[in-house]
This record gives structure tokens, C-alpha cells and sequence, in this order.
């Protein structure tokens, strides 16, 4: 982003490699929040149409729009801008790959990795993402619209590789917000119901989603806290996905406990997670310090993991890895 030395010695130094990052994520978040590309869905505009469609000044809309076009999200010629070829492959409205709310997730994110340093000092964050969010719903959606974008590159594989129990019936999807991992295995096995539980603002849009689906006699919503209410019983799967990095030890201990007693006998728990392994993996470590900044926990190893579920009383635990960061690790009781 930066050049400041032609020097080859000098080159990835904080000023180019840090600074220059911190300017390229703050426009791209930047204009997704303000709705640059979405307004360039309609097709190119000058510098004047563009600030007006965005509802911001000339200045400040160039600023922003000449850094994004520098990175080629955007095209810029003879005074229009356009989408470029990134922008219309990953930031379409309606499609299925629309990765915006991943950017306007970022921009949430970065106002949470700003108190890093305190939280670091204090030994976690003066408010978790929860507690953040209850102020600020609005950031809450953001990011389950965030979750479900994701989870759409995975989908498929993980229904592919559970194993889910002969004769399945009933499906606990905990902390399942979007509902796609629910509606996914729902249409894989006909004789399936699903119960998503999760917080009132993570599933402001899900009983739409499961409308769209033809899935709303099938899937059930209910809204509270996984942590503290009743699970239930009689049930063949408690999927658990992308869920024990936002919690200390001793919860995830006591969630995969209440969870074994929710499942019938040969009923199976899957954890879904980015698992700590025992060398220093670059996306590993960086997810665990966004998730101590967020909530003061962090990624866990697949001991750790398989305590749990051992403690819980699970007869066996394996592991299946997926063609991503993720894994599987699957306990029957």
C-alpha cells in the first residue's frame, strides 16, 4: 500500500507492511459501510453522482474511492468510477458469494481490536461482543449475516461428512443463527426436524430464511441463551459450530455436558472449530487473538476438545478434517 524506500533491504517494514494495512482495510470497510459498491451496481458515476447516491461529501467519497480503485476493487477513468472485477465477483448484491457483510463485519471488528492493548493488560476485553452488541444490535446482524456468508463455503462438506445416526430424527442446533447448517441437513434427510437456539438478534432473519427453505414445519426457533437455558432431551445430533472459541474452558466443559444429556443413546455431539494443533499456524493464531479481543477466549486443541466430550461421558471421539481452517470432532454417546 505504502512505498516509502525503493531500498529492497528495507522492504515489509511498519511503515509500508502495517500502516499501509491499516489504510487498505479502513477503505474497504469504509466503502462497503457507506455503500460504495452497492451504489455502483446501477452502473458507473463521477465523483458528483457517487457522493450524492452515498449521501457524503466530494472530498471525503474520493478519498475513499481512489484508495479502493488503487487496489483494484474499483475502476477509475476519465472521472468515473465503476466496480472492477473483484467487486463484481465477491460484493454483488443478491448473490449467493455477496461477501460484504464480511466487510461490514471488519468494520466492527476494528473498532474491537482498537482496545487490544487494555484488553491484553486486563487479561480479556472491558466488554465482550455480546455485551457490545446489546447497544449496538445493528452490529449483531452484521455479524450473522457475516456467519452465514461463511458458512456457505463449508456447507456442503460438513453435511457430507457427519455421520449423522441411522434413523435420525431430532437435530439441536446450537447457537445456529443463520439456520443454513439446519436447513442443509433437514433437506439431506427428509425424516429430520431441527430446533436452532440462539440470542433473539441472531436470529432476527432466520425465520425468513427457513420460510424461503419451505422448512418452517420442520425447524423450530427458539430464542435465549444456549449457556443457561434447557437443551432438552431425546436428541440424535447437538451440532456445536464455531461456537467454544467464544467461551472459557470451564463453560465449554459445562455446555458439552448439558449437551451429552440432551442426546439419546448412539446420539452424536459435533464440535465444528478451528483447532489449535501443536505447531504455530498463521491463520490459527490469528483467529485465537480476533477471538481474545472479542471475547477474551481464544481456539483450543483437539485434547482439549476430546476432555470435554470424554468428560461428558461420550463413548468415543473422532476427528474429521475439513477441506478448510475447520475440523470436525464428533462424540458418541
Amino acid at each position: 500500500m505504502f512505498n516509502t524506500t525503493t531500498d529492497a533491504e528495507l522492504e515489509g517494514n511498519p511503515i509500508d507492511d502495517v500502516i499501509g494495512g491499516s489504510i487498505k482495510y479502513a477503505a474497504m470497510t469504509a466503502a462497503a459501510k457507506l455503500g460504495i459498491f452497492r451504489a455502483l451496481e446501477e452502473g458507473p458515476k463521477s465523483l458528483a453522482d457517487l457522493a450524492t447516491a452515498i449521501g457524503a461529501s466530494e472530498s471525503g467519497t474520493q478519498a475513499v474511492a481512489d484508495v479502493v480503485a488503487v487496489l483494484g476493487w474499483l475502476e477509475y477513468q476519465d472521472g468515473v468510477y465503476a466496480n472492477g472485477p473483484l467487486a463484481k465477483r465477491w460484493l454483488v448484491s443478491g448473490s449467493e458469494l455477496d461477501f460484504t457483510p464480511a466487510l461490514l463485519w471488519a468494520y466492527e471488528l476494528i473498532n474491537v481490536l482498537w482496545d487490544l492493548p487494555q484488553a491484553v493488560r486486563d487479561g480479556k476485553p472491558a466488554q465482550s461482543l455480546w455485551e457490545r452488541w446489546a447497544d449496538k444490535p445493528e452490529a449483531g446482524r452484521d455479524f450473522s449475516q457475516y456467519m452465514k456468508v461463511k458458512s456457505r463455503l463449508t456447507v456442503p462438506a460438513i453435511v457430507d461428512a457427519v455421520p449423522v445416526p441411522e434413523g435420525a430424527k431430532r437435530l439441536l442446533d446450537l447457537g445456529g443463527s443463520h439456520g443454513l447448517h439446519s436447513s442443509a441437513f433437514c433437506h439431506r434427510y427428509p425424516e429430520l426436524t431441527a430446533t436452532i437456539l440462539d440470542l433473539p438478534e441472531a436470529l432476527a432473519g432466520t425465520g425468513a430464511a427457513i420460510e424461503a427453505e419451505g422448512l418452517t414445519d420442520r425447524i423450530e426457533l427458539r430464542r435465549g441463551s444456549f449457556l443457561t437455558d434447557d437443551l432438552g432431551e431425546g436428541y440424535d445430533l447437538v451440532l456445536l459450530f464455531e461456537i467454544v472459541h467464544n467461551h472459557p474452558d470451564a463453560t465449554n466443559r459445562d455446555l458439552v455436558a448439558r449437551a451429552a444429556k440432551a442426546l439419546r443413546p448412539g446420539g452424536k455431539i459435533v464440535i465444528l472449530e478451528d483447532v489449535r494443533g501443536d505447531e504455530l499456524d498463521a491463520h490459527n493464531t490469528a483467529f485465537s487473538l480476533a477471538m481474545y479481543a472479542c471475547s477474551g477466549d481464544r481456539t483450543y486443541s483437539l485434547p482439549e476438545i476430546t476432555s470435554w466430550l470424554d468428560g461428558a461421558g461420550m463413548a468415543s471421539v473422532e476427528t474429521i478434517k475439513l477441506p478448510s481452517s475447520v475440523s470436525l470432532v464428533i462424540g458418541t454417546k
